[in-house]
């Protein structure tokens, strides 16, 4: 079975990762890069890269004798959860597009994952500048603004074991304090927003607020990252009032869906 050929222009990493996943049937449960890439219809180092991001995010697993690669237990045990969080992504394309749009900088939808910020889809910036923020990367959750506010509103345990796991340092602006961090956190809260301002790349700012679910729990969150010297003080709150609202846009369609789905 052969799948259409994607178009390199409008189709994303988050959508390649997507179509590959999907490829791995009970029929075929294992599959080579070659076998991939051609039913994919995309390059082999296409199909190198994506099954890296995907083994190094706990989606895949090589077989080192066979060379084959599988789907982790846990992307198995997803149910659900993996389908929300597709949805999640088709409905938040044209938000994101949007958001990028109107502040000229790039757009990001995020999970967490374990210790880690996990960037499910991202729009390029108007003005492209080189940020670690690729679909399936993963970052850290204390110095970035998408991870501050999503951990913000977990429970207290899960705030207490990330500070335990350790908060390092990136940055002369990285948050390595447990008092402060903590502090932080609960500023996030009661403002709804988080802005990371150097705190893991020099020269990088960024924007995030939160995505709940219809029991009114964060679940993801979206935001704008680009330089400092235009993600700066003068544009912070026309910034902070464009990414609230297309979190909250966001939130309302997906939960409008899942409701409709369920009816």
């Amino acid at each position: 079975m052969r799948y259409p050929a994607l178009n390199k222009e409008s189709f994303s990493s988050m959508r390649n990762a997507l179509r590959l996943l999907n490829l791995f049937t009970i029929d075929e449960p294992e599959l080579t890069l070659s076998e991939m890439a051609e039913k994919l219809q995309i390059a082999h180092s296409t199909a190198h890269r994506l099954t890296s991001t995907l083994t190094h995010a706990g989606y895949l697993v090589k077989e080192p004798i066979l060379k084959t690669y599988r789907p982790a237990s846990s992307i198995l045990s997803m149910g659900n959860t993996f389908l929300s969080k597709y949805r999640l992504y088709q409905i938040s394309e044209p938000t994101l597009e949007e958001l990028t749009k109107n502040t000229g900088e790039t757009a990001h939808i995020s999970i967490l994952k374990g210790n880690k910020v996990v960037y499910l889809y991202r729009v390029d910036s108007l003005h492209p500048v080189h940020l670690l923020s690729h679909a399936g990367k993963q970052n850290p959750i204390h110095c970035t603004s998408s991870g501050q506010v999503i951990l913000a509103y977990q429970p207290e345990f899960i705030i207490e074991e990330v500070v335990k796991q350790g908060l390092p340092f990136y940055t002369t602006k990285t948050v390595t304090s447990p008092v402060t961090f903590t502090n932080l956190l609960s500023t996030i809260r009661k403002q709804g927003f988080a802005i990371s301002q150097e705190e893991m790349h020099k020269g990088v700012s960024s924007i995030a607020a939160p995505i709940r679910n219809t029991q009114g729990k964060v679940m993801a969150s979206v935001s704008i990252a680009g330089p400092t010297t235009r993600v700066n003080q003068l544009k912070i709150d026309q910034f902070v009032k464009l990414v609230k609202a297309a979190a909250n846009k966001i939130t309302e369609e997906s939960n409008k869906l899942l409701k409709t789905s369920n009816s």
